[in-house]
């Protein structure tokens, strides 16, 4: 698990936080007339976070196909446990009861 992984809900967390921001900042600097390098780093860190978003979401959907993956095979699992178990019960009722008497 990378740091990353280890880390994605804090980081999903301060990435929007980041991006709300620089939302908000992005509009004051619009309304005040200043089309500056600070109105580029605005658009620059809410393109940055909206792609940070992005691959966040897309990690979320893999965790949830191999979480989904692992349900799936612990039920097929269980499912053959549990035919293997009703098989040997059935054998355990089918044989006779006087065995290891002899003649």
């Amino acid at each position: 698990m990378t740091l990353f992984e280890k880390h994605i809900d804090t980081i999903e967390i301060a990435v929007k936080a980041a991006y709300w921001m620089c939302f908000v900042a992005g509009f004051v600097l619009l309304f005040a007339g200043h089309m500056t390098v600070l109105m580029a780093i605005a658009i620059g860190v809410m393109w940055l976070s909206r792609a940070t978003l992005r691959h966040i979401k897309e990690t979320r959907t893999r965790w949830d196909d191999a979480t989904a993956e692992e349900l799936e095979l612990r039920r097929e699992q269980q499912h053959a446990h549990r035919e293997r178990e009703l098989r040997l019960q059935i054998r355990r009722l089918q044989r006779p009861e006087g065995r290891g008497d002899g003649p």
